[in-house]
């Protein structure tokens, strides 16, 4: 970087955005501009390569979500609270061996032994 001024400007707003006074992103939009209305960098070839160098040191890294593949294996690793078709034909089934049960028992109630 050639422009003093700029190299200035670049350490207040690095140490402004360390102590939390500035947002990352505010110092590159201050950056952007003060590359657009200044005459010595607009002639510098070399101060866009500084500047994406210092966005990478100051831009925090994103956060990246799963991709949706990885999200779908996970929600089949949670397992089923009884809900769906096998839950269903499951309390069918018990139902109907209480009822059998129940007959039984009726039966075995209104036999008696001769």
């Amino acid at each position: 970087m050639e422009c003093q001024r700029f190299q200035k400007l670049v350490k207040n707003w690095y140490l402004q955005v360390q102590d939390e006074a500035m947002a990352p992103a505010r110092m590159v939009a201050f950056m952007e501009k003060h590359l657009v209305d200044c005459p010595v960098c607009r002639l510098d070839p070399l101060v866009r390569d500084e500047v994406k160098r210092i966005i990478a040191i100051v831009q925090p890294a994103t956060k990246t979500r799963k991709p949706p593949e990885v999200e779908a294996e996970d929600e089949e690793d949670i397992p089923d609270l009884g809900e769906g078709d096998d839950a269903v034909a499951d309390s069918d089934e018990a139902e109907a061996e209480d009822a059998d049960e129940e007959d039984e028992e009726v039966l075995d109630d209104d036999d008696e032994e001769v």
